[in-house]
This record gives C-alpha cells, sequence and structure tokens, in this order.
C-alpha cells in the first residue's frame, strides 16, 4: 500500500519521524500492535488513545495517528497529528487498504432504534438457507458462516476493527456481510469508508436521546448512513426503508439511490403485508399473512409472532432479493427460519409455564413485545421482569413503566447498571407504573430468581430489557456473568420438576 499517498491526501498535519513505505496492520488498540504496525490514537468516552502510543511504539508501532500534540521523538516510528476530527478517516482510509484483497463483499447495513439484530439475524439466515457464505456482526457478535459469534461490546465496533473485521470475512472468502449501524456509529464516524450495497432502515423511536439531545438531531442522525450511499448513481446501490416509520419522509428525503420501502399499514409500499394473524404451526407459535411484492403475492407463515416480525422479515428479505436472488426462493425458505436468541425468543416448552425472553429496552419495544403476546397471555397471568440501564437515557423510564402495567405483576431491577445509583435507575421505571402490583429488586440474578419464586403453573413469564446478553456491568466496569434464560430455566426446573 501507499502510506505516503494516503497521508499526503491530509492537507492539516504535522509529521513526526519519516513516513513508512509499507505496514503490516492497525489497531486502536494498543495491546493489539505488532512489528510494523500502525496505532490510532482515538479519544474516547473513558480511554484516552494517546495515553498509549510509548506502549505501542515498544510494541513495534512505526506509524501513529494522533491528534494531539506534543514533542514526539522516536527513532523508528513516525507521527502524523491531525485534527481529532479527521482521525477517523485516515485511520479508515488506512484500514481499508492494508485489509483490501480485491474480492468483493456484498454490505448491508441495518439501522433503527429497534430491529436492527432481528433484521441482521435473519439476513444472514436467510443467506445460510440459500446455501450462500454469510457473516454478521452487531450487538449478537460477530459471526462468520456457521461458526459460534464473538462478542465485542459496542453494537458498531470502531472505525478499524470494523474495518478489520471486513477484511476477515474477505480473506476467508464469504460473499456476504450484514451489520449494525448505531446512531452513535455515525455520528462518531465508525463507519467511514465503509462499502454499503443496501442501507436498511427499520424506525425510530425514544432513545438515546442522552447523545442526540432530541429526536429531530436523532432522526437527522440516522438518515447519514442513506446519506453515506453517495449521489453516484451509476452504482447499484439501494435504501430499503420502513413506510410505516413517521421519520420515513426524513430518511427517503437523504436517500439519492433507488428507494424499496416496505410496509404492515401502506398498501402503496413496494412490498406490503397484510391479512396478518398469529396461528399455530406444528405446534410452534407462528404469523401467517399476505405478502405484496413489486411482481407477484404470496401466502407466508413465519415462525414468529407479532407483527412486527412480519416487517422485519421483508426488510431483511428485500436485499436478498436486490442481489438477484429469486423472490420464489426467498420467501420459500422462510417458513424455516430459526428463532431469534433473545429476540421473542420462547422457553420453557416442557414447563407448565411459557417464558419470554426478549431485548426490549425502549417505550416502543416494550409496547410491541406486549403486542406481540397478547394471544398468549389472553386468560392466563403475566409476570414481567425489566431493568434500565445505567449511563443510558433514563427519560423512557416512566413511559416504560406506564406500558408494563399492563402485566399482572411487574419486577423491577437493573440491566449492567455501570457507576448509577441503582435506586434511580429503578425509579426511572416505578415512576411510569400505573398499579401497585410491583416490586423493585437488586441484584438482577436475585430479580429473576424472584420471579420464578411467583410464577404458578399457567403463567406466562416475560424477561425483558437483556435478551440473551449474557452479562451485567457493575460499577468501574466490572463484568459479571448472568444470563436472564439460563437462570430462569434451572429456577422453573427445579420448581416444576421436583
Amino acid at each position: 500500500m501507499n502510506v505516503k499517498k494516503i497521508i499526503k491526501d491530509i492537507k492539516i498535519k504535522k509529521i513526526y519521524g519519516e513516513i513508512p513505505n509499507e505496514v503490516s496492520s492497525i489497531s486502536a488498540d494498543s495491546r493489539k500492535i505488532k512489528k510494523d504496525s500502525v496505532f490510532v490514537a482515538t479519544v474516547g468516552y473513558r480511554v484516552d488513545g494517546h495515553n498509549f502510543i510509548n506502549k505501542a511504539v515498544e510494541q513495534g508501532a512505526i506509524l501513529i495517528i494522533a491528534s494531539k500534540d506534543a514533542d514526539y521523538s522516536y527513532p523508528n516510528t513516525c507521527v502524523i497529528v491531525v485534527k481529532e476530527k479527521e482521525v477517523n478517516k485516515i485511520a479508515s482510509k488506512l484500514a481499508k487498504e492494508i485489509n483490501d484483497n480485491g474480492s468483493k463483499l456484498y454490505t448491508v447495513a441495518v439501522t433503527g432504534t429497534n430491529g436492527k439484530t432481528s433484521i441482521t439475524s435473519l439476513l444472514h439466515n436467510i443467506w445460510r438457507l440459500l446455501g450462500k457464505t454469510s457473516s454478521y456482526l452487531g450487538t449478537n457478535g460477530f459471526c462468520k458462516n456457521d461458526d459460534a459469534p464473538v462478542y465485542f461490546g459496542n453494537t458498531t465496533p470502531d472505525v478499524v476493527t470494523l474495518h478489520n473485521m471486513i477484511g476477515e470475512v474477505k480473506r476467508e472468502r464469504i460473499d456476504n456481510l450484514t451489520f449494525e449501524a448505531s446512531s452513535h456509529a455515525m455520528v462518531l464516524g465508525r463507519i467511514y469508508n465503509v462499502d454499503i450495497d443496501v442501507a436498511v432502515f427499520s424506525n425510530l423511536t425514544h432513545e438515546h436521546l442522552d447523545f442526540h439531545g432530541n429526536m429531530e438531531t436523532y432522526a437527522f442522525d440516522k438518515s447519514l448512513l442513506f446519506a453515506t450511499l453517495g449521489n453516484n448513481l451509476m452504482e447499484s446501490k439501494y435504501g430499503v426503508i420502513n413506510k410505516d416509520d413517521d421519520y420515513y419522509p426524513l430518511i427517503s428525503k437523504n436517500l439519492y439511490h433507488e428507494e424499496i420501502s416496505y410496509s404492515i399499514k401502506d398498501a402503496s409500499a413496494d412490498f406490503y403485508a397484510y391479512n396478518i394473524k398469529t396461528v399455530e404451526k406444528d405446534g410452534v407459535l407462528s404469523t401467517s399473512f399476505d405478502l405484496k411484492t413489486p411482481y407477484k403475492n404470496y401466502s407466508v407463515v413465519i415462525p414468529f409472532i407479532g407483527d412486527f416480525m412480519v416487517a422485519n422479515v421483508m426488510a431483511a428479505m428485500i436485499p436478498v432479493w436486490l442481489k438477484g436472488e429469486e423472490l420464489d426462493k426467498i420467501v420459500n425458505i422462510l417458513g424455516k427460519l430459526s428463532p431469534l436468541f433473545g429476540r421473542m425468543e420462547i422457553l420453557g416448552k416442557d414447563l407448565p409455564v411459557d417464558i419470554v425472553s426478549d431485548f426490549a429496552h425502549t417505550p416502543d419495544g416494550y409496547e410491541k413485545l406486549l403486542e406481540a403476546t397478547t394471544s398468549m397471555r389472553k386468560g392466563r397471568r403475566t409476570l414481567l421482569l425489566t431493568g434500565m440501564g445505567g449511563g443510558r437515557d433514563i427519560s423512557k423510564g416512566p413511559l416504560i413503566g406506564k406500558i408494563i402495567s399492563q402485566a399482572d405483576y411487574v419486577i423491577i431491577t437493573t440491566d449492567s447498571p455501570r457507576d448509577e445509583d441503582v435506586e434511580v435507575l429503578m425509579g426511572a421505571i416505578e415512576e411510569g407504573m400505573t398499579h401497585k402490583n410491583y416490586e423493585k429488586v437488586w441484584f438482577r440474578g436475585d430479580a429473576v430468581r424472584r420471579i420464578c419464586q411467583l410464577a404458578e403453573e399457567g403463567d406466562v413469564i416475560i424477561l425483558a430489557s437483556k435478551g440473551r446478553e449474557d452479562y451485567e456491568i457493575l460499577a468501574g466496569g466490572k463484568k459479571v456473568w448472568h444470563s436472564d434464560p439460563l437462570i430462569a430455566l434451572e429456577e422453573l426446573e427445579k420448581k416444576f420438576k421436583k
């Protein structure tokens, strides 16, 4: 790669030392620096990479990208200082060049408040059922084909890690990649220089206002994903947009390439699902619907419940069709899709109670969760457990409390409290409760055990806000193991199978 050419394109900079001709790898994590590599000194919320420059040099870095000027003088290492805003841009150029092996990767980026992980997982599963190679990355981790996912923390990783993952996928000759593009990723430059073929928008609801300030800014930041597709209409790029969302006009306005819309309410959408019904197929609660497409109509049954899952399935199938797969083939395998871990996942088939594990963590998510389980809950007592995360937007707490008051009994706990006061976190949800049939329990593991103690035969237990996450983050960033489903299943097995 031509390091000097890339550096030359950055006009405002300071250079200490001699620019190397070749570099071997790149990382923003000093612990991963190897001989002849590039270290990117990013300034994060908790960690400043500039504090690790000396360590990176000791481990063999020959090029440092920094934004804080100092008297840098290393005998065999070049330091380039640019404006902080430019660090991720130059890092993305270097990372893309380092990882480019010339192969083409079909890339789909999914954004939205809710549904990102479901759509990403569904798309990956569709590719695999069609016999195609596929990878995905997001909240559920980084997965290649049928490998076990590797978890990395953020919904969208930093720009260097993202390009390194893309490089890994290309080297393994995998043809398709789907990734979750968070609003933070757009604002913080985590997707710079990523070649995206299809951008998907699911919805926009109350969330992350601690970061964006208000819904208008949040919506604009989401729309940046579609602007990044560019305006070179000679390229085959597409935007797949949920026409039912209130922010559809804004998202659509920022898309220059062809738009493909989907809806469960508007028959004018390109893909429109109607006659949506909850059914039971082969002993599994499922959803049937009619699907209008630009070419023909279909009758479909999917092994999920909830109107929102119908929308998610459409959002997942469209990018596959856009790549050239026949709609008949895609529709034929929808009924074979696997359950999604922690997303409307129904557990406890051999128990006298039903357990639903879901990641719902916004007011809209809870509304859809309770709506989707209406037929399951009818005539049965509903016990619901939920928590509020620390270091997050807690203004949504009272709204969540009001919505989950539909449940007969509620356990309020936390969800990775981090350095926040647990009473404040639980109190935010408590403020919106409209009945007194609830209690607050901290620690979350104890809360799961408590809801199991209260359960009686025939009850429906809803474990919300965490899904299949297998950890809690406590004060000081301490990470401890925790799993809502595993703890609940263990407790209920002991209770009902004595």
